[in-house]
């Protein structure tokens, strides 16, 4: 049996790089719920629907999956959260 999912729309920054994307979270849990769990079964996110911008170099990948280690996250954004200065 399949645990249900729900997406979240996320931009994640790591030293490198610059991720937007869906992250895959267990149906009724909250971002933070799964970026604060300890356990070695979740150490990486799931990603779905990549766009990976290398920061350094403005080098676009897109990727239909990816799986991304919770220790190089240095800031997550909600993209419905984001705002633009006028």
């Amino acid at each position: 049996m399949k645990a249900r999912k729900d997406q979240l729309k996320v931009v994640i920054f790591t030293s490198q790089h610059k991720i937007q994307g869906n992250l895959h979270l267990i149906e009724n849990s909250r971002l933070s719920d799964i970026l604060n769990t300890e356990s070695q079964s979740r150490d990486f996110l799931p990603i779905t629907d990549a766009i990976i911008t290398d920061l350094r170099t403005s080098h676009i990948i897109h990727a239909g999956f990816i799986s991304l280690n919770k220790r190089q996250i240095e800031l997550v954004i909600e993209e419905h959260e984001i705002k633009t200065a006028k």
